[in-house]
């Protein structure tokens, strides 16, 4: 009796083994010829793809999109990969790319005079403000990428309520750097008119002169952060 119990194990730990054997020597010969790229791995003849590739061996990278949105106060002008377009302010736009692959480019923005009537050099009222685009398309689902106005500047707005136009204005007045000047009419209607971008300093102030040759003076205040604003009203 103990011969053939015996005999029954050995039997099933023979079977086991070459069972074992079988299972290997078949999965080494499913993906011998089974080449995963881009760190890719072999199961059973199939590649597992790492995050960002797909088929049959891991070898296309997948389509991933960035998202700019525009959190400024003017429309933004932006170039990637050769595509221009135009963001309104609050708005945002997607670019698709492979995973792997990088949105290289710029986008700009300023103030403009349209909205007052009248033309100013190159259309821009203050500062320009310039981005340098360089974002990596992410493995999966969609990058968000902010596009902001650092704290080192600040967005002008003008309500006029005296009883002149404001013909001209300065900001940051008698400061050896930063000082500016605007040709630029406001009328005096109580209307609040978006300007432009001016660098922004603990002592950043306005001065407007009137048709009247009235003078008009204001410290701006700021809590220098992104994206700030400051409304000088002219009384």
């Amino acid at each position: 009796m103990k011969n053939i119990k015996a005999v029954l194990l050995m039997t099933f730990i023979a079977a086991g083994i070459f069972g074992t054997v079988i299972f290997s020597s078949c999965t080494k010969r499913t993906c011998s010829n089974v080449i995963c790229q881009n760190g890719g791995s072999c199961s059973g003849g199939t590649c597992n793809c790492p995050p960002g590739y797909y088929g049959t061996f891991c070898e296309a990278p997948i389509t991933t999109y960035i998202s700019y949105k525009n959190n400024t106060f003017t429309p933004i002008t932006i170039t990637v990969g050769g595509v221009t377009q135009t963001i309104p302010k609050g708005g945002s736009y997607t670019f698709s790319g492979k995973y792997g692959g990088t949105a290289t480019g710029t986008a700009t923005t300023s103030g403009a005079a349209s909205q007052l009537g009248i033309t100013t050099g190159g259309g821009v009222i203050g500062s320009p403000i310039n981005w340098d685009i360089n974002n990596s398309f992410p493995t999966k689902d969609t990058l968000v990428q902010p596009l902001d106005v650092g704290a080192t500047y600040f967005f002008l707005r003008m309500t006029n309520k005296s009883s002149k136009n404001v013909i001209d204005y300065y900001v940051n007045y008698q400061f050896s750097y930063g000082q500016t000047y605007e040709d630029v009419t406001v009328p005096n209607n109580g209307v609040t008119y978006d300007l432009g971008y001016y660098l922004a300093y603990p002592s950043s102030n306005v001065q407007t002169q009137s048709s009247n040759s009235t003078i008009f003076w204001t410290a701006v205040t700021l809590p220098f952060t992104s994206n700030q604003t400051y409304t000088a009203t002219v009384k």
